[in-house]
């Protein structure tokens, strides 16, 4: 009987230990997408919505300049921002993970 209560102990505490062994091999590698570059100019709150005074904003530097990266947001080519391509617009882009580091060999 105390060998197998010893055995179960032991069990449970090689269960409880694995993970956090196995996590401490792994680095975070950080976050996979971040605002896109119309969000974080636009976005004035971070709340990751563009509110009516941020659209007009949008709207108003998209006016000011037709032919600049805006341009693309315009899909039916009316010269305007409606409400459903301002929509459209992706709040977040990918991040590519950093590069590793290479690790120097020693001379011998």
């Amino acid at each position: 009987m105390k060998k197998l209560t010893l055995l179960v102990m032991g069990l449970c505490a090689c269960a409880l230990l694995a993970p956090a062994a196995l996590a401490k091999g792994k680095k975070n590698a950080g976050p996979t997408t971040a605002p896109s570059d119309t969000y974080a100019k636009y976005d004035k709150n971070y709340n990751g919505t563009l509110d009516a005074d941020e659209k007009a904003a949008l709207t108003k530097d998209f006016e000011a300049d037709k032919t600049g990266p805006m341009k693309a947001f315009d899909t039916n080519s009316d010269g305007k921002l409606s409400d459903e391509e301002i929509a459209a617009i992706p709040a977040t882009k990918p991040v590519e993970a950093p590069a590793k580091k290479k690790k120097k060999k020693k001379d011998q």
